[in-house]
């Protein structure tokens, strides 16, 4: 996670300095966090996190929510990848670990009756976490939904931008 906050605005004096991008190609100022049009996503780099079991309490049943279960989680980063696969630096990259260990912190630290709702949580929170994200798609499955049928699993799909 990145604390560096970034300038609103640069002054006259203050643009050639500020109105750059750092080594990751994440812009320098505010202004120049434009918002990303969801078309653009399709062409992007992604970093893919497919499958991670989450044990979290989440559902409208108070025996979920008391108990807990599992849950399982993907998440298609996408950002910029270029810096990182021409430096080799880590930090010119998304670190993957680091965000699966973010999701499963968040998923167990929050409770949500909905997984829709849940998962647009946690889209919000990696867009505010991760600053070279330009959007980040969440899948999130339920495979022991109580609804007295055999099932593989429930899921909710969602993509977000910046």
């Amino acid at each position: 996670m990145c604390d560096k906050k970034l300038p609103e605005d640069t002054s006259a004096g203050e643009e050639r300095r500020l109105a750059h991008r750092d080594k990751a190609g994440v812009p320098m100022a505010r202004r120049e966090l434009a918002a990303v049009d969801p078309a653009m996503l399709e062409h992007a780099d992604k970093i893919v996190i497919s499958g991670l079991e989450v044990w979290a309490n989440h559902g409208v049943y108070p025996a979920e929510t008391e108990l807990g279960q599992k849950f399982v989680v993907s998440a298609t980063l996408y950002a910029n990848l270029r810096p990182a696969g021409e430096s080799d630096d880590l930090d010119a990259s998304i670190d993957y670990g680091a965000v699966s260990h973010d999701i499963d912190a968040f998923m167990r630290d929050h409770t949500f009756k909905l997984i829709e709702a849940a998962a647009e949580a946690l889209a919000k929170h990696l867009l505010e976490s991760y600053r070279q994200l330009l959007g980040v798609r969440i899948r999130l499955e339920k495979p022991w939904a109580p609804i007295g049928l055999p099932l593989t699993s429930v899921a909710v799909e969602i993509e977000r931008t910046r």
